[in-house]
């Protein structure tokens, strides 16, 4: 079997890699080739490739996603980021089969799709920072993310449908985000992806962040473990939906960001690829 190891050299924890532990365990039968990425510009081709091991973030595993879309390889993910959300929300030891992503429009996604308020955290900090200060790179940016967005959009599921202006579009497919285990209904809903959608305050100003406060306490502190919908916060349940964006709006999928417009299909989505957590 063709076998390509990619080393992501800029995750938060890169250093704890043991190549040669890995390839003997997952790929000593395989025909093996070796790629390290060590700039943001590096990238890699799955061309004639069967098997396809990734080290490195929740950002690496979604370029990896990316690259098996519609294409029958065995993926295997060795975490070794800094939050490394996809792997703490799977849990267990050993190889673990990953359980089917997101895909919005025509991109998978392994935990997380959102828009607004705080989403752009996955791209506050540096490499070489988060190499150092692992989590706490994260934390200097909270507050200059915490403002309020004007995301127009219309929002429709199965059963439900929602138009306006939020703060926070997000779709989550795992019980956590950004280090909140705040998302127990999805282990209820795992078959379902979790739109949560938090409305948003006329004005970006003092009363429009203490108002925004009160939904994402809700959200992220306390949990949420049913349904809900009130006039500022949204939170259902589907496998198919739909998001209309009126303008060109920045998401962060699982840590890396897109730019996205338009009317777009959502849905839980089997791949070709079989998807498999590599946690010992």
């Amino acid at each position: 079997m063709n076998c390509l190891l990619v080393i992501n050299e800029m995750s938060g924890n890169a250093a704890k890699i043991n190549e040669k532990d890995l390839l003997s365990k997952y790929a000593a039968e395989d025909n093996v080739s070796v790629k390290r990425l060590s700039e943001p510009s590096d990238d890699y081709s799955v061309t004639g490739v069967e098997k396809l091991i990734v080290c490195g973030g929740d950002g690496t595993l979604f370029h990896a996603l990316e690259a098996c879309s519609g294409k029958a390889i065995d993926l295997y993910y060795y975490p070794c980021g800094t939050f490394n959300e996809r792997a703490k929300a799977t849990g267990g030891e050993g190889v673990c089969p990953l359980e089917s992503c997101g895909k919005i429009g025509e991109t998978p996604f392994s935990y997380v799709a959102a828009a607004g308020s705080f989403t752009d955290l996955g791209q506050a900090a540096t490499s070489s920072a988060k190499q150092r200060f692992k989590i706490f790179a994260y934390f200097a940016k909270v507050l200059s993310a915490y403002k309020v967005h004007r995301i127009r959009a219309s929002l429709q599921t199965e059963r439900l449908a929602f138009d306006g202006t939020f703060t926070l579009i997000m779709l989550s497919n795992a019980k956590r985000c950004f280090g909140f285990p705040f998302n127990r209904l999805h282990k209820k809903r795992t078959n379902e992806l979790q739109l949560i959608a938090i409305r948003a305050p006329k004005k970006d100003n003092l009363w429009g962040r203490i108002k925004m406060f009160f939904p994402f306490f809700r959200v992220f502190f306390l949990g949420i473990s049913k349904e809900h919908v009130s006039k500022n916060l949204i939170v259902t349940s589907f496998q198919k939906g739909r998001i209309r964006l009126f303008d060109k709006t920045t998401f962060c999928l699982d840590g890396e960001s897109a730019d996205l417009a338009g009317e777009l299909s959502v849905e839980k989505a089997e791949g070709a690829s079989r998807l498999f957590l590599i946690n010992d």
